[in-house]
């Protein structure tokens, strides 16, 4: 056992749970008076129904077995498999009878509350294999108890427990599960309200498992500074007490239910007039269905609130209120009716929903069916909305009780007609009679507009010869509601339907727009996607006026090209802004549009458009549009293709909103891209936008604590939506394999049980790979490993370069003075470091590099240059900050007028750098460096200020000191013989040396070492496994042949072109 060391161990599977696979059905059954002598989380079971419920177990007298019990009612996932330790107890053999019951696991009333569960809690129980433990750190909530764990007695004991095969469990998260052991202290109580105290806050190799002798454990100090107190935890169970009184937000008094003269006179009447705010969020509630609190509830009508805003409001939890939108003083919006709508408030535990949904405990949660029904259509609000809240006052309940609020309630239709609204998910001709029926086993409120959402979740196998996809949600319109008699006369009020009191009528199909609704919740399923919003507001923005047009202007139709980088969330954005604006989405891949002939393709084209047509009103999405609308290399056949897709474009109904995607605008002929009428460009997200996509794609997932979301939003600059998703499934399979490397023997599902997380080094070595591959792909920028201590010498060089690049990034207050600098020219003899330093600015700043060669960009077809260097600045901007660096600028950028090819083409390219260096001064965080060794050939506009507007000259190692520096930098790695002096080396080499030629030299030496070694091998001297080691004999070997590479004339010249561009 050791304190805060790591140790390598390998995870062995117990021989004797190997086949142990089979489960038994468990129920909890809490003891009044749990043994004192053991631990309070451990478990009873009884050892005879035991052996009967698991046979292949005979290891039964060793005193304790692990067992893992899963409850499948616990909310939290990660909590529904307990490792536990279970204890055998001595008891009558059970009769034939007994053999069939459940087996009773014994527990304390300590481990009911602890673990969330109640009494006769049931689940699965089955023999574990249990994982051994590496590694364990343990968090200390007092000073105390950190003493108490870091004395050396703790760690004796700990030691004896585990050597002695004592069972000690940890799991992740959880208090630390320890039996008793003298050295721990005298008083068993005291040690175990110590060991309340320790917290286990990570384990590996997985979430769970069995500290062994052998394992690494770490403790951690939480305690909290003096003076600071932790908050108390909100109660969550309603009390008769808590509703005694009003609250003063709608009531002036606090009593007035206490006044039982105010309730029976007509003063109770004038409470219900009382109006109240209420803030609610909207958000899909359709998973919450899943949960049993929620069945039997019609999750459309209700309004889910915590237990202290029902306290604020000074309602009942069940009680109807009357909800209505607080219009703004100037708006002219007359489609909502004056009385609100009706709705039922359900007091619950909005905890385990605030973080997904960035709640408080003032705020209500409204279902989006409830929203679209409440205010006729209008688009989904992404942040909390103000609703007017006040008692529905029915006049048919007599009010005799204090309590009469409750007593009121809706009256039931007699008759519901419906019509099932066409959609791209489902087959409109199909009869879903049952769902129906199902739907109204619960009460439903409806009225005559309103449109119902219903989950296939419960009829997989009547939806799924119809839809290919799973979660499917059906609509249908409420065309029709009449009340409670025998009259035929429709009303237009709000009433209950059911199938005990209610005739349900189904008609034809019709169009509408839907509220969005979906099974699950995620990112891809969210109105206001992480990351994305700025974009899904810019769509949004476009297509409502053509659905809330109240001016009476004709507007026109509404196509949008969204174009941007594969994986960047064009898909996503575009789903978010239908989703707010209530539009069904009919989703084509533009590749199956395309047909063998031209005559197919066009049959093809106008098929999709009419269907979208039937579907009005809906949203058409035409994904990868560059398949049917190429700019060039085509003939009459593709102009063909590209005027019928025109056509169709611009004659498409207004009630169909026609979103394309495209990853880069060029790829569309300017035929095609003149129907759409709005072009949105996504671009790359930023690092924080990157953060809030980690964050909401790594929402539910089993992060290790080592694990920094802002270092990976810093370090994964360039990378889209597509990306980091991928980022993160590679580096769950990552932690899959090192998993089962690591505990090799042991079953998958047994792995997975223990619980697997992902740490940090499973997200680098993803995040390594997969940039690798975007950049043998794409040549996409990837940050260098270059520290300034690989760069000998050039301080000053170093200093000045530091001034212009990290100063902006970390005082970026200096770029609202307009003090911005985007240009910086490296020019010197040839061999000095130029590219080394600016690889070192890279890294030292944590900016990504790109590095660009400048005969590369020259291509032979015309206009392709200038699309090159327009190509390297976008991909620059995408992964700012970043460098990127010019190498042999002069081959790119040579003066203007003496090139000779007769295009000019080289003027043209120098006029494109121009005009991206000029662009650069709107883009934060891109620099750019150039490296030259002729700077006389530049085009002088280059040298102006505002490009490159610093000129720092990286000359030769010329005085002793720096050659040292240089020098030291080079054999940092390397290993030297105890005699090799590096001060003889440079006092021994000639002047006038670059970096280049000190490398040289090093790798000179390097060479002679490698052909001494060899002869020592040849003659049985020495061995392949030792070191290569430098002696000062292969330095001067080295330096007889040494010569430096620049001669005192070349550098001369150097010097004068100093002096000219200094003078400048």
């Amino acid at each position: 056992m050791c304190n805060g060391t790591t140790v390598q161990y390998s995870c062995v599977q117990e021989p004797r749970f190997a086949s142990f696979n089979m489960a038994s059905y468990g129920v909890l059954s809490c003891l009044d008076t749990f043994p004192t002598h053991m631990n309070p989380f451990d478990v009873l079971i009884n050892k005879s129904q035991f052996q009967y419920a698991f046979p292949e177990y005979t290891d039964v007298h060793s005193g304790s077995v692990t067992v893992l019990f899963t409850v499948g009612q616990l909310k939290n996932r990660s909590k529904s498999r307990l490792l536990l330790c279970a204890h055998p107890t001595v008891d009558d053999s059970p009769g034939p009878e007994d053999r069939n019951k459940p087996i009773i696991l014994l527990v304390s009333r300590l481990f009911l509350r602890h673990h969330d569960l109640q009494h006769k809690s049931a689940g699965a129980v089955r023999l574990f294999p249990t994982s051994f433990l590496s590694k364990v750190v343990i968090g200390a909530k007092s000073k105390h108890s950190f003493k108490w764990a870091s004395s050396a007695n703790f760690s004796t004991g700990l030691q004896v427990l585990a050597s002695d095969g004592q069972t000690l469990l940890a799991r992740e998260g959880d208090k630390l599960l320890l039996p008793y052991h003298p050295l721990f202290g005298d008083n068993w109580a005291q040690v175990q309200q110590l060991l309340l105290d320790l917290v286990v806050l990570s384990c590996s190799p997985v979430r769970q498992g069995r500290i062994t002798a052998s394992s690494c454990i770490v403790v951690s100090d939480l305690s909290e500074p003096p003076g600071c107190l932790s908050p108390a935890k909100p109660r969550t169970k309603l009390f008769v007490s808590d509703f005694a009184h009003f609250s003063n937000s709608l009531y002036r008094s606090s009593s007035l239910l206490a006044n039982k003269k105010a309730l029976t006179s007509g003063f109770s009447g004038f409470l219900q007039a009382l109006e109240g705010r209420v803030d609610v969020r909207v958000a899909n509630l359709l998973p919450l269905l899943k949960d049993t609190h929620f069945r039997g509830q019609d999750l459309d009508s209700i309004v889910l609130v915590s237990k202290n805003l029902l306290m604020k409001l000074g309602l009942f939890n069940h009680e109807w209120v009357v909800l209505s939108e607080l219009k703004p003083q100037n708006s002219i919006d007359v489609s909502l009716p004056r009385g609100g709508r009706l709705a039922s408030l359900l007091a619950m535990d909005l905890t385990p929903l605030s973080l997904e949904l960035h709640l408080n405990d003032t705020s209500g949660l409204i279902s989006t069916t409830h929203w679209f029904n409440l205010s006729g259509g209008e688009t989904v609000p992404t942040a909390n909305r103000t609703l007017r809240i006040k008692r529905w006052n029915d006049s048919s309940v007599i009010r005799g009780s204090p309590s009469f609020c409750l007593s009121a309630s809706p009256h039931f239709a007699s008759k519901l007609h419906v019509e099932l609204v066409r959609s791209p998910q489902y087959d409109a001709h199909h009869c879903y009679d049952r769902m129906l029926a199902h739907h109204f086993n619960t009460p439903r409120l409806v009225s005559a507009g309103d449109v119902l959402a219903i989950s296939d979740e419960n009829y997989t196998g009547e939806v799924e010869s119809i839809s290919h996809q799973r979660g499917v949600v059906l609509y249908f319109k409420v065309t029709k509601v009449f009340g409670p008699g025998d009259g035929e006369e429709e009303q237009t009020g709000l009433y209950l339907a059911d199938k005990h009191h209610t005739s349900l009528y189904t008609g034809g199909a019709t169009g509408s727009l839907v509220p969005f609704c979906s099974v699950g919740s995620s990112l891809w399923s969210s109105v206001s996607p992480a990351g994305l919003t700025g974009s899904v507001d810019t769509i949004t923005s476009i297509i409502s006026p053509h659905f809330n047009n109240r001016s009476g202007v004709a507007l026109g139709r509404c196509n949008i090209l969204l174009q941007g980088a594969r994986g960047c969330g064009k898909m996503t954005s575009a789903r978010a802004a239908c989703r707010r604006l209530h539009l069904q989405l009919f989703e084509v891949q533009c590749v199956s549009v395309c047909g063998d002939t031209t005559a197919a393709c066009e049959v093809k084209m106008k098929s999709v458009f009419k269907k979208a047509e039937s579907l009005q009103p809906c949203a058409l999405l035409l994904r990868n549009l560059q398949f049917l609308g190429p700019p060039r290399g085509g003939g009459d056949e593709d102009s063909r293709v590209q005027a019928a897709l025109y056509q169709l474009l611009t004659s498409c109904s207004t009630r169909v909103v026609v979103i394309a995607t495209v990853s880069r605008h060029r790829e569309v002929s300017a035929d095609v891209m003149a129907a759409f009428v709005h072009q949105v460009s996504i671009e790359s997200p930023n690092e924080e936008q990157r953060g809030a996509m980690l964050a909401s794609l790594t929402l539910g997932l089993p992060l290790g604590r080592d694990v920094s979301l802002e270092y990976l939003a810093k370090h994964t600059s360039g990378l889209v939506l597509g990306d980091l998703s991928s980022l993160l499934a590679e580096a769950g399979r990552a932690a899959t394999t090192r998993l089962l490397h690591s505990c090799a023997g042991q079953w998958e599902v047994d792995l997975c049980s223990s619980g697997v997380g992902l740490e940090l080094q499973d997200v680098t070595s993803a995040l390594e790979r997969l940039q690798g591959c975007r950049a043998r792909a794409v040549g996409a920028p990837k940050i260098p490993s270059v520290r300034w201590q690989e760069v000998g010498g050039l301080q000053d060089v170093k200093q000045e370069i530091l001034n212009t690049v990290q100063l902006p990034l970390q005082r970026p207050e200096l770029l609202s003075l307009g003090l911005h600098r985007v240009g910086l020219l490296l020019y010197g003899p040839p061999g000095t470091g130029k590219t080394l330093l600016a690889k070192a600015v890279a890294t030292e700043c944590s900016m990504t590099f790109l590095s660009v060669k400048g005969p590369e960009l020259i291509n032979m077809f015309v206009g392709q240059s200038e699309e090159n260097i327009r190509e390297v600045f976008s991909r620059a901007r995408t992964a700012a900050p970043c460098v990127v660096f010019f190498d042999e600028l002069d081959s790119l950028a040579p003066s203007r007028g003496r090139s000779g090819d007769s295009g000019g083409v080289m003027d043209r390219v120098v006029s494109q750098l121009l005009a991206e260096l000029d662009a650069l001064h709107s883009s934060r965080g891109v620099f750019v460096i150039g490296a030259t060794n002729r700077p006389d050939l530049l085009d002088q506009a280059l040298l102006r200020p505002g490009r490159f507007d610093k000129l720092v000259y990286v000359g030769i190692n010329s005085d002793r000191e720096s050659k040292l520096q240089v020098l030291k930098a080079i054999t940092a790695k390397f290993h030297l013989d105890p005699d090799v002096s590096l001060e003889v080396v440079v006092d021994g080499c000639p002047n006038q040396l670059s970096g280049a030629d000190l490398y040289a030299l090093c790798s000179e030496a390097m060479t002679a070492a490698v052909r001494r070694k060899i002869l020592l091998i040849t003659d049985g001297l020495d061995t392949e496994d030792s070191p290569l080691v430098l002696s000062s004999e292969d330095f001067t070997m080295a330096l007889k042949d040494l010569q430096p590479s620049v001669s005192e004339q070349e550098l001369l010249k150097y010097q004068n072109i100093q002096q000219q561009l200094t003078a400048k």
